[in-house]
């Protein structure tokens, strides 16, 4: 204990609870549930009193629909029953004389056609000058393609970084990425005439090593084929100059073997192959990942996340920290977020409230992550049982048991001291196919495509971990900032990827989190919040109840809704609507209208067909998708607010389909119910005809694709035809 005159150092980081947030957020959900619970009472009273065939399938449907969603509602709420906000101060770092630890930054990149070279190679460069200790930081670029472009651009892009690192850290430059930095408005401004001069100098640099770049990339277009980029072998290389002044932090590129017989994982496998090549090299006890289209944008980053995880004070010290979680942030957003590409119901709402919980899940890209929280529990392994898991290589072995040995390490001169043939076999195939507990017991796992979800999940807190989520104050730089899809197709093929990796975790026998014993015993709340994620995609089954059923009836003047469906609906809008005001921090109404808009379309597409991916991953009849969206898109229409369907096929004929029944059913249902005896609408058949109302404006995007626009990015014509072909025959069969 400190003695009576002492004082005790300032922590790392602080940690409060946004009480007024909190307290609404509980309020409303007891509301929400109240009238929940009436509407879902009202539909089982009417189930029972059902006289005819149809409308007890009816009730019964709409019965399900409202159940999944009070399900996933209520596994929603544990990630806004306490959010929190944090802040770090790296500043006190130097003062309280702590020995920075090393840092292995993960870049991957798999295919430079959807992920261009110079874009790569900005993130890599705006990771080596981060503010950090060069020897101390070291960058490893996975190449999964294998392309002799990518290594001659990571070889160019290290020689520029002998004049920008330093530039850098001269000039205390606060955005690290050249691109950015150079050509972006609101970049970085010069204080004298010395730092203009020698900004220029490095400018043109950057502008010669930028059409060096292009050059090669038009050379090598349609060179290297598909076949090649599947089928090659292992190639490591260290990138320095023996004749650096400057502490540079070291350049490594990797490209792991690839052959079409052995499963290759994904960018789980590229991630655990860094993991065992860095592990030889630098061995730094944490890791930062980064998405090669994620480029820091702030040189902070790597002292925030130290204050969380070296702070011997921290605010919580119950906790043990596994990784920091900084959002995921783009720079190509445009005003009018038509896709709701910045997830802002995750990164701005979700993960601020689980880091009220035990931290937020692993993102993807842009964290800190722990060393030995990935490999595990090693330290009463025996030699035996280490080689096992980690792989017959007694240099891997040796890296594990001394991982925490010895910190001051030169990165660069561990770099020069192994054979590039021993760093090629941890790289290659047979590693892994001989039988080790990469994927499984050590490193990203590779259960599930989305190896992000499932890692955080299994990896760190069913073990014990934590983490936290250092997210940013609204006048402070983005600390990363990545790019979105900008076409449709792109967003949703984007989507189904997640929808069914997280889904096959979710309805696991093995894996559920709402089965895992390890994940209940420590938090129950947790353990909802990483299962809302897992059956996300279950959103699908009331999207299409909801799509169908009110509009069928609505034809046939059979009415579905009591006045508690106008007081729950009006209830879930507000919650949403004060979920994105807390976000922006202002009066959110677009925000509002385009994520309601989204939602529903993602239901009906990219959810639904995660639903039937999953259903066939589980029965073992289909193969695992992973398809990249491209980062080189045209994002003319995206930027002015407009749909581009450039590409939609089959995934978009759901909801086209739909939106044309819905647009028939409201005109024709009121056609009868005008031209009927009666000369009106009952008041019972006001919820539907609001309800048809409301998702035919919602839709005009997909209306409008379909029947008002000539462009090429409309509705493709086939998907049209099929769409209206598709609703005549349910309305056919169903309207009566």
């Amino acid at each position: 204990m400190a003695g009576a005159g002492e004082k005790m150092a300032p922590a790392l980081s602080s940690v409060r609870v946004n009480w007024p947030v909190a307290v609404a957020n509980r309020v409303m959900g007891a509301v929400h549930a109240a009238l929940v619970a009436a509407v879902i009472g009202h539909r089982a009273q009417q189930l029972l009193v059902s006289g005819g065939k149809s409308l007890v399938v009816g009730h019964g449907a709409m019965v399900v629909a409202d159940l999944t969603l009070l399900f996933l509602w209520a596994l929603s709420q544990s990630g806004l029953w306490r959010p929190v906000s944090r802040v770090a101060f790296p500043e006190r770092l130097a003062s309280r004389g702590l020995r920075l630890p090393g840092v292995d930054v993960l870049v991957v990149t798999a295919d430079p056609d959807k992920e261009p070279a110079l874009g790569v190679m900005n993130t890599v460069l705006s990771a080596m000058a981060l503010d950090y200790p060069g020897e101390r930081l070291s960058v490893y670029l996975s190449d999964d393609a294998g392309s002799p472009l990518t290594l001659l651009a990571a070889r160019k892009a290290y020689a520029f970084a002998r004049a920008w690192v330093p530039f850098c850290r001269t000039y205390s430059v606060h955005c690290p990425c050249p691109d950015r930095y150079f050509f972006n408005p609101s970049g970085d401004l010069v204080a004298d005439d010395a730092a203009a001069e020698e900004r220029l100098r490095i400018k043109k640099m950057y502008e010669t090593f930028k059409g060096e770049i292009e050059e090669a990339c038009r050379k090598d277009k349609g060179r290297w084929t598909k076949e090649e980029r599947q089928d090659h072998d292992a190639h490591v290389e260290v990138i320095s100059n023996d004749g650096d002044q400057q502490e540079l932090p070291s350049l490594v590129y990797v490209s792991r073997e690839k052959r079409r017989r052995s499963p290759h994982h994904f960018k789980a496998g590229a991630l655990n192959a860094l993991l065992r090549v860095s592990a030889l090299l630098t061995n730094a006890p944490y890791v930062l990942v980064l998405d090669c289209d994620m480029a820091c944008n702030s040189r902070a980053s790597a002292l925030e996340a130290m204050c969380f995880h070296l702070d011997p004070s921290p605010p919580e010290p119950d906790k043990k920290m596994g990784f920091v979680q900084f959002p995921q942030m783009f720079h190509n957003l445009s005003h009018n977020d038509i896709y709701t590409n910045d997830l802002r119901h995750i990164f701005a709402t979700r993960w601020i409230g689980l880091d009220g919980l035990r931290g937020p899940l692993l993102s993807g890209t842009g964290f800190y992550a722990r060393r030995d929280a990935l490999y595990g529990d090693t330290e009463l392994l025996d030699a035996t049982e280490l080689a096992r898991r980690f792989g017959h290589s007694d240099q891997l072995v040796a890296s594990v048991r001394n991982l925490h040995a010895d910190l001051q390490q030169s990165s660069k001169g561990k770099a020069k001291k192994l054979e590039l043939e021993l760093l090629e076999a941890v790289a290659s195939c047979s590693f892994e196919a001989a039988g080790t507990g990469w994927g499984d017991e050590v490193g990203f796992m590779y259960q599930s495509v989305i190896e992000d979800y499932f890692t955080g999940y299994r990896r760190f807190f069913c073990r014990g971990w934590t983490s936290a989520y250092c997210y940013p104050a609204p006048s402070a730089r983005p600390p990363f900032l990545g790019s979105v899809p900008t076409n449709l197709n792109d967003v949703l093929v984007q989507n189904k990827r997640w929808m069914s990796g997280m889904l096959a975790v979710g309805l696991s026998s093995t894996y559920c989190p709402l089965a895992c014993r390890e994940l209940l015993a420590v938090s129950v709340p947790q353990a909802m919040a990483i299962a809302y994620f897992g059956f996300l995609a279950l959103y699908a089954i009331p999207a299409l109840c909801y799509a169908t059923l009110p509009q069928l009836c609505f034809l046939r003047g059979v009415p579905l809704f009591c006045p508690w469906y106008a007081a729950a609906f009006a209830s879930s809008q507000l919650q949403h609507l004060v979920e994105a005001s807390v976000a922006n921090r202002r009066l959110a109404l677009r925000t509002w209208w385009n994520e309601q808009r989204f939602w529903m379309l993602n239901a009906v597409t990219a959810q639904l067909f995660g639903c039937v991916s999953a259903a066939q991953d589980l029965l073992g009849v289909a193969a695992i998708d992973f398809d990249l969206t491209s980062k080189a898109s045209d994002a003319t229409l995206y930027h002015r607010g407009v749909f581009d369907f450039t590409g939609c096929s089959t995934l978009l004929l759901p909801a086209t389909t739909l939106c044309v029944l819905n647009a028939a059913a409201l005109v024709g249902g009121t056609w009868r119910r005008m031209m009927s005896h009666g000369g009106g609408l009952s008041w019972e058949l006001f919820p539907q005809l609001f309800l048809l109302s409301y998702i035919a404006a919602l839709s005009y995007p997909l209306l409008e694709g379909m029947f008002l626009r000539r462009d090429p990015a409309r509705v493709p014509g086939r998907i049209t035809a099929l769409s209206v072909a598709l609703a005549a025959v349910l309305l056919a069969l169903f309207s009566g």
